[in-house]
């Protein structure tokens, strides 16, 4: 399998776990999901702005998307909790913010819209995607890894396009940042199995776009 090179369509970095440490418990109050998902992702979401070390809660508004986009729930309005304020205030979570922006280059008036997920293995097989082979209809679409527990499978997915078999994979490894150019590749996730069926199996991850 041949990795994408192009730094225009994928970038590659690691968080120093300090900071990730500081994020992970803030995974634990993640709220139960009503939509289609819900069964297999908590989640949160929110709009924010990073300018100067502070960050900026902007008004809370529903999460959309087309249904040429999303296929499993597309044209659906989807209003989830924001991130909880001592998350968003945090160091740690603000050398995330930094490290996005540094990547992407985007300006400090632009808007960063962040998701909080936990993905659980639910079942044989379960999509941390169920969208499948995607684009987010975003410029920037960033992957960071926080933490796993006893899962197999999860690992990111590229694709030239979205007939094509997948150029690069990667597992999501607590730590890794991941910046997909989602004007240009599409991406996945490979589905994910409990290695223990007896316990909880999970993935978080936030996802940052603008």
């Amino acid at each position: 399998m041949t990795a994408v090179n192009n730094q225009n369509l994928l970038q590659l970095r690691f968080i120093q776990q300090a900071h990730i440490e500081a994020v992970k418990p803030s995974f634990n109050q993640l709220p139960d999901n009503p939509y289609a998902d819900g069964a297999f992702r908590k989640r949160r979401y929110s709009v924010l702005k990073f300018v100067d070390d502070v960050v900026s809660l902007q008004p809370t508004k529903a999460f959309v998307q087309d249904d040429s986009i999303n296929t499993f729930q597309g044209n659906v309005e989807r209003v989830y909790e924001n991130l909880e304020a001592d998350l968003i205030s945090s160091d740690g979570f603000k050398h995330l913010l930094t490290e996005f922006k540094q990547m992407t280059g985007i300006e400090d008036e632009r808007h960063i819209e962040v998701h909080q997920f936990r993905m659980l293995a639910i079942e044989s097989d379960t999509p941390p995607a169920p969208e499948g082979i995607h684009q987010d209809g975003f410029d920037h679409v960033c992957v960071c890894g926080v933490s796993h527990e006893n899962i197999a499978g999860g690992e990111l997915l590229v694709y030239e396009n979205k007939e094509s078999e997948p150029c690069f994979k990667m597992e999501i490894k607590d730590g890794l940042f991941a910046l997909i150019n989602d004007r240009q590749v599409w991406h996945n996730a490979t589905p994910m199995n409990k290695l223990d069926t007896e316990k909880v199996g999970y993935l978080d991850c936030f996802v940052f776009t603008a």
